[in-house]
């Protein structure tokens, strides 16, 4: 949390601090500001913000604060699964509410839609929703907006990030949108509270949006909007870029057209969605992500991958990590497999974020 807090770290600068000091953060912000000096890209003026400030104290008063409004720092061992593929994950990310355990499609796009827009991102995420799909957004106006009541709509899951402190709720008219994601999922962010959002926040915030899911919909998009940069960091991180295709003589298509011309996934409904990344998560359904009558566990027919991770499981509770290193598997294939086996439920991801044969 204190490391999330220091002006000047970003997450390339943490990476490098946490290997330079064994992963210790508290070796971090005791250490010698001489020792600080021989990391490269480390700045007198971020040295002292380590050196000069007492962190302590201020990790007690941010510690209170998030306690009375009912939330919690998750650290990155606990952060969602694909968010640690990043190659600047989070350090951690406040939480109000609870991640869900279910594979995301975030839904992004302008923050002035069209009476089109508005209609098709509802209705992609409440269709989403009720096949057991958690929607994943940044809150913002327009359709940020209209993924997240979708998904609620459905009585399904949503979750939001924000890119600025838990406690800044930005726009303020979705106040009511905010509580509601709470009960239905979690607001998350990776900025201390009282943060407010900036130009440096957003696209940072984006690539959390873009990272936690296994594809992102853009649903209009001028060519330079802030969707386009979620839609580049997805690509960039191996995500499918869906596209819905729009009016050519609308300035809002451009973005979804550019992306539809450069190999984006043209969409018409969520079964484009679903049939696409149904091998991701589901052998079984490409249609219907959740089961509607989950029966006892089937151990049959698994795959290799499956089978391996299943006999690493057997009479034993692991972290991610740990399943890794049993099944000599990379870590995206362990991260597809154990979300494929969860959704079936032959396993299940406990609080602590160790997995368990059901």
């Amino acid at each position: 949390m204190v490391l999330n807090a220091i002006p000047g770290i970003g997450p390339v600068m943490l990476k490098r601090l946490l290997d330079h000091f064994a992963e210790d953060p508290w070796e971090i912000i005791h250490a010698n500001p001489s020792k600080l000096a021989t990391i490269k890209g480390i700045g007198k003026k971020l040295i002292k913000s380590i050196t000069e400030t007492n962190w302590m104290d201020w990790l007690s008063r941010e510690t209170e604060k998030l306690s009375k409004m009912n939330g919690c720092f998750i650290d990155n061992a606990e952060i969602p699964s694909y968010l640690k593929e990043l190659e600047d994950p989070p350090a951690g990310l406040y939480c109000l509410g609870e991640i869900p355990q279910l594979p995301c499609i975030s839904i992004v796009g302008t923050r002035i839609p069209s009476s089109y827009g508005k209609k098709y991102a509802r209705e992609l995420a409440r269709d989403l929703a009720s096949a057991g799909v958690c929607v994943a957004s940044g809150m913002a106006r327009g359709i940020d907006t209209e993924a997240h009541l979708g998904a609620l709509e459905a009585g399904g899951k949503t979750i939001a990030f924000l890119g600025s402190g838990l406690d800044v709720i930005y726009p303020p008219e979705n106040l009511g949108l905010y509580q509601k994601i709470i009960s239905s999922g979690a607001v998350l962010s990776e900025f201390p509270l009282g943060k407010k959002a900036d130009r440096r926040t957003f696209p940072m915030r984006n690539r959390l949006v873009a990272g936690v899911s296994l594809g992102v919909v853009v649903i209009e998009s001028a060519k330079a909007g802030g969707s386009m940069i979620t839609a580049r960091f997805a690509a960039e991180q191996g995500r499918t870029v869906f596209a819905l295709p729009g009016r050519i003589d609308h300035a809002e298509s451009a973005g979804c057209l550019s992306l539809i011309r450069d190999g984006a996934t043209l969409i018409r409904n969520c079964k484009d969605i679903l049939s696409e990344i149904a091998p991701m998560v589901n052998h079984t359904s490409p249609v219907d992500l959740r089961s509607k009558t989950p029966g006892p566990p089937n151990h049959h027919n698994l795959d290799p991958s499956e089978k391996k991770i299943i006999e690493a499981l057997r009479g034993d509770i692991l972290y991610l990590e740990q399943i890794q290193q049993l099944t000599e598997m990379p870590l995206n294939e362990v991260m597809a497999t154990t979300t494929m086996l969860e959704i079936q439920r032959l396993i299940h991801k406990r609080p602590d974020g160790r997995f368990e044969i059901n």
